[in-house]
């Protein structure tokens, strides 16, 4: 870099714009080590990319921008990659999902196209998560919206809105009293199942293990965990907390909509009064009874480990009685009659569409 480029580094403060599609790999995935770089504790070669771009661009008019996974604005070791690009830089993120349509044919999964240009008084900027069909790909980019993002945020995650009402709908949710963490016990007590994958628009917690059977034994799925409530009196209401469209929303715009982490529960935010409505817990009891009602055996035959059979879940079918739950739970955080309707109708167009009858 010294030698090639030192009228450009050395000289004229470095390149006025750098663009990429750097490598999506594992440092344990490439055949050399990285050093010097503060990104190496993310393990993540895109992010050293960004890093060494950011030491390279002219710090006083440069503009940087590339094409990276969606992990980028939603995981916790990118953290400091966030910083690198905002630093001094006004930054537009906007994000891709992967179906129905997607970006690039061969890359099966979401992404997010980064532009950051150096600013005096910078600022922040995201847009919702975009899903699309592949005949409506020419008007992608050029209805992009973008909604601007706090630089002081709570935890790791860029929230993937794109409209005040969402972040007012955020803002509510950060602010609310407490979080599920507080309500998780280590000690054990009642579980609330879910899947840690699958259910591409549909995210389902029971308070019973669903059925499981390999070559005809009942087990449980790898897919399959749950966590411990401190009081077993409220596993009706987290129940329906965690399977409302209110979650849903959250759980689209902060988490990278791959795998249902922990955290990804943990953090969710919500007031404390709905531990103690009953109406919240009658609600949960009827979904709950309603899901098994209209669960099947889903039959699969896979070469390595034979015939698995598992309870799958068809949550559109429940549809109605989770506008009930949101309802209750607009109430509870204050939300507006446009922010309820927006959250009810979140998403609608892909979670009711016939395709999602066999989504867990």
């Amino acid at each position: 870099w010294f030698a090639e480029y030192y009228g450009i580094v050395e000289k004229r403060g470095g390149f006025d714009v750098i663009i990429g599609n750097p490598p999506y790999l594992e440092v344990r995935q490439i055949g050399y080590e990285p050093k010097g770089l503060s990104t190496l504790e993310s393990n993540a070669v895109h992010s050293m990319c960004i890093e060494r771009s950011a030491q390279v661009l002219n710090a006083a008019h440069g503009s940087m921008s590339m094409i990276v996974p969606l992990s980028i604005v939603c995981t916790q070791r990118m953290i400091g990659t966030q910083a690198i690009i905002e630093n001094g830089r006004t930054t537009w993120y906007s994000n891709f999902a992967w179906r129905p349509g997607k970006l690039f044919d061969a890359v099966n999964r979401a992404l997010t196209i980064y532009v950051a240009r150096a600013n005096a008084a910078p600022s922040t900027y995201s847009t919702g998560y975009i899903k699309w069909s592949s005949d409506t790909r020419e008007d992608l980019f050029p209805n992009l919206y973008y909604q601007a993002v706090s630089r002081k945020r709570p935890s790791f995650f860029v929230p993937k809105h794109q409209s005040p009402t969402e972040a007012s709908i955020l803002d509510r949710v950060l602010k609310a009293s407490k979080a599920v963490a507080q309500e998780v016990s280590s000690q054990g007590g009642k579980s609330i199942y879910y899947r840690t994958t699958g259910g591409l628009y549909w995210k389902v917690f029971t308070d019973f293990a669903p059925d499981f059977q390999l070559n005809g034994k009942a087990g449980s799925s790898s897919r399959e965990t749950h966590f411990s409530l401190r009081r077993a009196d409220q596993s009706d209401r987290m129940v329906a907390l965690l399977g409302s469209n209110l979650y849903w929303w959250w759980y689209t715009i902060t988490s990278n909509l791959r795998d249902l982490n922990p955290t990804d529960i943990n953090g969710f935010r919500y007031p404390e009064g709905i531990e103690k409505d009953s109406d919240l817990m009658r609600l949960g009891k009827r979904f709950i009874k309603d899901i098994k009602a209209n669960s099947t055996m889903l039959v699969r035959i896979q070469k390595t480990t034979g015939e698995t059979s598992t309870q799958s879940f068809k949550i559109s079918l429940s549809k109605p009685i989770l506008d009930e739950i949101d309802t209750l739970l607009a109430g509870h955080y204050g939300l507006s009659a446009e922010e309820l309707d927006f959250i009810i109708n979140y998403d609608i167009k892909y979670r009711m569409g016939s395709e999602l009858e066999g989504e867990e």
